[in-house]
């Protein structure tokens, strides 16, 4: 990968462009095991606070909602004045909420370091994936399928993680986090406070919001076919964790299926950055996503290890394209990287969050939830069919 143009423009310069996205990944690992960490816990949490089955649906709202809707205004907030130390700060403020969650006493409290855990979350994504992408731009998806395969392998621990720690521990086990994973930040911060800020080219990608207006249409197109890419993504987990609930299964087991298919979405994003070529690209988006439905389909009919294998493979198939859609949106968003960051990263994700908790407490109550299967089924389809709407690259327009 050559050295981006854009690193050296900035007048603090890495030692190896290699190394700085080294740094940045092994940050989104940390903050995504942290994140990952909840996946399993909201039956348990709902048990410990004495509510009913779906209580704290609301909760998983303003969860998903701060965490990703908040990526979008620290995407425009530092697209007009880069800021990297929210790479850092972002995380530390994820780390000490969320591990403290089994000291709420109640609903609020616990809404309130939900809320200030994903502020954090949110904080670190746009800012460490525009630095990403833009530190190899002539290989922008590989390098960004780097940075996300490894948020995806954090999502794939922190669900096993947690679920370990609670059965043994309870939920005050959590607290663990800090005592591992502030060291563990601080050796990162160590290289990450000589960040040059990242995601502004020189001459034609640093033309920002001011001056150069993003499309409506495309960021409407953007967050329908990213929101219904994720609602599989983000449902199957929590769809899981009650099914499984509801059969008996513990907590660590909640959190192994969990961990098989953020691991798979995690392998799909290792192949992405071995096999697949900038001229498949387009291709990736769309037929992926269509091999991913029948395999939705199918995980409300199976139990044990055929529903983990099943789990793996749906989350494969869907990762595989998560990385190549970041860095698309940011090659038609040029001017606005970080805006197509928090959009493919963060905003699809908070619509995506308001949209499975409210399906799968209408499921619970009329006690259909196996067949939220095949709604992820038709939300998959729908992306898939969505992706020839998206504009195509210059590449795009060589390769036919």
């Amino acid at each position: 990968m050559p050295t981006s143009p854009s690193v050296a423009a900035s007048g603090r310069q890495w030692v190896s462009p290699v190394m700085a996205l080294g740094l940045l990944a092994a940050t989104h690992f940390l903050v995504d095991v942290t994140a990952g960490t909840i996946s399993p816990l909201w039956p348990g949490l709902e048990e410990s606070l004495h509510l009913r089955e779906g209580g704290l649906l609301w909760v998983t709202v303003c969860w998903s909602v701060t965490n990703s809707f908040g990526q979008l205004f620290f995407a425009l907030w530092s697209d007009r004045r880069p800021s990297p130390y929210w790479i850092w700060v972002g995380p530390l403020l994820a780390i000490l909420s969320l591990s403290c969650i089994g000291l709420a006493g109640s609903s609020i409290g616990l809404a309130g370091l939900f809320i200030l855990g994903g502020l954090g979350v949110a904080a670190f994504h746009p800012e460490a994936a525009a630095t990403a992408g833009s530190l190899f731009p002539a290989n922008r998806s590989r390098a960004m399928a780097i940075f996300a395969l490894c948020g995806y392998l954090g999502q794939s621990v922190g669900p096993y993680y947690s679920g370990q720690m609670v059965d043994k521990l309870g939920f005050r086990g959590l607290l663990w986090g800090i005592a591992w994973g502030a060291p563990i930040l601080f050796m990162l911060w160590l290289g990450l406070r000589r960040m040059a800020p990242g995601g502004n080219a020189p001459a034609m990608e640093t033309a920002n919001l001011e001056s150069r207006k993003v499309p409506f249409g495309m960021i409407a197109l953007l967050l329908v076919v990213g929101a219904s890419r994720i609602l599989p993504a983000l449902g199957v987990p929590l769809a899981l964790a009650y099914l499984l609930k509801e059969a008996s299964a513990s907590t660590a087991v909640v959190g192994a299926a969990q961990s098989a298919f953020m691991g798979g979405i995690g392998f799909g994003a290792m192949a992405c950055a071995a096999f697949l070529r900038p001229q498949w690209e387009r291709t990736a988006l769309w037929i992926f996503p269509l091999l991913a439905a029948p395999v939705l389909a199918s995980l409300g009919f199976v139990s044990d290890w055929t529903l983990v294998y099943l789990v793996a493979l749906a989350g494969l198939l869907l990762g595989v394209t998560m990385p190549v859609y970041i860095a698309y949106g940011q090659q038609i968003l040029p001017h606005g990287q970080r805006v197509a960051s928090s959009i493919t990263m963060g905003v699809s994700w908070g619509i995506s969050g308001a949209i499975v908790p409210v399906v799968i407490g209408t499921m619970l109550r009329f006690d259909v939830l196996p067949s939220i299967f095949w709604f992820f089924m038709s939300a998959s389809l729908l992306s898939s069919c969505l992706c020839h709407l998206l504009p195509r690259r210059e590449i795009d327009r060589v390769r036919r």
